[in-house]
């Protein structure tokens, strides 16, 4: 499952990042739009009337008036009959056509920098190129000079640049981070709501959320809690009348039982006699099978104790003898007699009876059921494995909750509630229980703490 998180994350970045790029591109529009017109004018008077001093007051030495005007905070690029000067901080780029170098030699102002071409996120008040300046002449003692001048933005505010860099660079850092901390706050109690939800799914139905929030997610958390709590308690309710109603049944159906097998019937009758008699003992294993869930819904604690694995199986092969030699079913038991496993001894009596009639019950005559057990670190794995038509994946998924039968043909045969016991059984007794089938059948495979 994906995280909530990282894309709440990645959409806020997402936004920020689409915010800046559209402001930059107001602002820029802003610029050409509304002061490109006025900030070209101020440059160009302020340079207009310091070639007028020049010209007046000056001691006709150019290049000391070239240098004055680099120390007042201009960059320039001189084209003088002797080649090209450079005053400032160097252009990024110098390409610049003879024909605007003549007609502002001849007297006619260049206006680059009033006309410099829109760009979508180029602001041009900062593009360092020959062609976004003011050109104008200078009459000097050797001749006539083009003189291409703009401000020299990096000279003027170098401190408020690093004082701009640090300031955005921290303004991102921290927004990210506490960005990022403050959706981690806002997503977590989704989290501990979609654990929750998982929780009860398996059915633990005592968990709580216990957000305290007013907005919705605290509202959706305690509605949580109260339906958590409602079926909590339907639950309880339903475990007590099928552990009442299962203890009821079990006495009148052994009397039954009992009674049925003393009856003297001939003829019709001694059929009749064996369906209620078998029908009598399903039920009796039915209300067993029920009792037994009823002990471990209402949380019994098994005591674990070592026991010896073979002894155990070989326990209750022989309780199951009559049933295998009824139906002609060996079992191949390859289980090496040191091992020992921390387990209940009639927890696990329940465990390997419900494996192995299942194993039975879709074996054909004459059939093998392999049992084979062997030590992984400190646990013991215990292999079930039966002849019968196995099970598909659908099957497999559904294969431990109560009452589900993946042979319907079966059916009347069986509760449906044996693998159910085998998985909450050997869960409490702290290991698993996983299926697998093959094309020579089904592997029941069993996880029990080592001793």
């Amino acid at each position: 499952m994906k995280s909530l998180y990282p894309k709440i994350v990645g959409l806020v970045c997402v936004v920020l990042l689409v915010s800046a790029l559209l402001a930059l591109l107001i602002s820029n529009i802003a610029y050409y739009s509304f002061w490109q017109d006025s900030y070209s004018q101020k440059v160009e008077e302020a340079v207009e009337t310091a070639i007028d001093y020049y010209e007046t007051h000056g001691d006709g030495n150019a290049d000391s008036f070239y240098k004055m005007l680099q120390a007042t905070g201009f960059q320039l690029y001189v084209q003088t009959g002797n080649g090209i000067e450079r005053y400032g901080n160097t252009f990024r780029d110098e390409s610049l056509s003879n024909q605007v170098v003549e007609q502002v030699k001849r007297g006619q102002p260049y206006y680059g920098m009033r006309e410099y071409p829109f760009h979508l996120f180029l602001l041009g008040l900062f593009d360092n190129e020959v062609i976004n300046t003011y050109g104008t002449s200078v009459k000097t003692a050797q001749g006539t000079d083009a003189v291409f001048v703009r401000p020299d933005l990096s000279r003027q505010i170098r401190e408020l640049h690093l004082f701009v860099g640090l300031f955005l660079g921290l303004l991102v850092v921290i927004s990210f981070l506490l960005l990022v901390f403050s959706i981690r706050y806002l997503v977590r109690p989704i989290r501990r709501l979609t654990k929750a939800t998982e929780q009860m799914a398996e059915g633990d139905y005592g968990i709580r959320v216990g957000t305290k929030s007013r907005d919705e997610i605290g509202e959706l958390s305690r509605r949580f809690d109260e339906m958590a709590k409602a079926i909590e308690a339907s639950d309880t309710e339903r475990r007590r009348f099928v552990a009442n109603v299962s203890h009821e049944f079990r006495s009148p159906l052994t009397t039954i039982a009992g009674y049925v097998g003393q009856l003297n019937v001939t003829g019709e009758d001694i059929a009749k006699r064996t369906i209620i008699q078998q029908e009598a003992e399903r039920m009796s294993e039915l209300t067993r099978q029920l009792l037994i869930l009823a002990k471990l819904d209402e949380g019994r604690r098994f005591k674990r104790q070592t026991l010896d694995l073979r002894t155990s199986l070989e326990t209750t092969l022989a309780t199951l003898a009559f049933q295998l030699d009824e139906q002609g079913i060996a079992v191949a038991l390859d289980v090496p007699a040191a091992v020992q496993i921390q387990a209940d001894a009639s927890a696990l009596e329940h465990i390997f009876q419900n494996v192995i009639r299942n194993a039975v019950s879709v074996s054909a005559e004459g059939a093998t059921i392999h049992i084979q057990a062997e030590e992984q670190l400190e646990q013991v794995i215990v292999r079930i494995t039966d002849e019968g038509p196995g099970m598909t994946a659908e099957q497999m998924k559904h294969a431990f909750e109560r009452f589900y039968q993946a042979d319907v043909s079966r059916a009347s045969r069986g509760t449906g509630l044996g693998l159910a016991i085998v998985k909450e059984t050997i869960q409490q007794l702290g290991g698993d229980a996983v299926l697998s089938s093959t094309p020579s059948g089904l592997n029941v495979t069993l996880t029990f703490l080592q001793a």
